[in-house]
């Protein structure tokens, strides 16, 4: 009867053994598998991150664009203007020039 109850505990033991393996190993294959799955969502995250991203700098290059194109176009005006009037004015000039220099020396 001891040597029974004394099988019956080992085969208890053995089966505990077992038990722990297995339950040790689908906790090894929870984690790896809770490890995937946390990388690939941190992946799509991530990527969604970069897409956000990528739209929001279009359009803030489309809304700096559209406030920098009357600028440029009023320098570009302004530009033309102080273009023109350096011909105009450069000849004006050196003709007063010219006058003062005459008018002080009188001979020139």
């Amino acid at each position: 009867m001891a040597k029974e109850a004394l099988d019956k505990v080992r085969e208890a033991e053995v089966e505990a053994s077992k038990i722990v393996v297995k339950a040790s190993e689908e906790a090894r294959q929870v984690r790896v598998d809770a490890e995937k799955k946390a990388t690939k969502r941190y992946d799509e995250i991530l990527a969604q991150g970069e897409k956000e991203a990528t739209i929001l700098k279009q359009e803030a290059q489309k809304t700096g664009d559209t406030l920098a194109k009357p600028i440029l176009e009023s320098g570009q005006v302004h530009n033309s203007r102080i273009e023109e009037m350096k011909e105009k004015d450069l000849e004006s000039a050196v003709n007063i020039i010219i006058e003062r220099i005459v008018k002080a020396d009188g001979h020139r």
